[in-house]
């Protein structure tokens, strides 16, 4: 069981009413209620949906860890990833060293003309 220092000011950042964040997190605004006012604690699970639901640090939550205001974390996205093959990985490196290799020839020319 968590005593979660700053839901509330979490909760009034996302301006949602108490039922609204209440039924987010799968409780009913009574419980809510009375959770915010510090009066029981929450779960585990209730933490954790807090968590995943509105990406914020659980350090923050739970610790007040990070200043006054919440700290949102980015949660991996299985869209953020793409996958390619071994070969598809090495041609882009053989590309990555031709294109410095280039870099460093344009560099040559340019600093020829500047001596000019």
């Amino acid at each position: 069981m968590f005593k979660i220092i700053r839901v509330k000011k979490l909760r009034e950042n996302l301006n949602l009413s108490e039922t609204q964040f209440a039924k987010r997190i799968g409780v009913s605004q009574a419980t809510y209620n009375r959770l915010e006012k510090g009066n029981g604690n929450f779960t585990a699970d209730a933490v954790g949906q807090i968590v995943k639901i509105f990406e914020v640090s659980p350090y923050w939550l739970l610790l007040g860890e990070g200043g006054e205001e919440p700290v949102f974390i980015k949660q991996p996205n299985p869209t953020d990833q793409i996958t390619i093959t071994k070969d598809e990985f090495i041609e882009l490196q053989r590309k990555a060293l031709r294109q410095e290799d280039r870099i460093r020839e344009l560099e040559k020319q340019v600093e020829e003309l500047r001596k000019g």
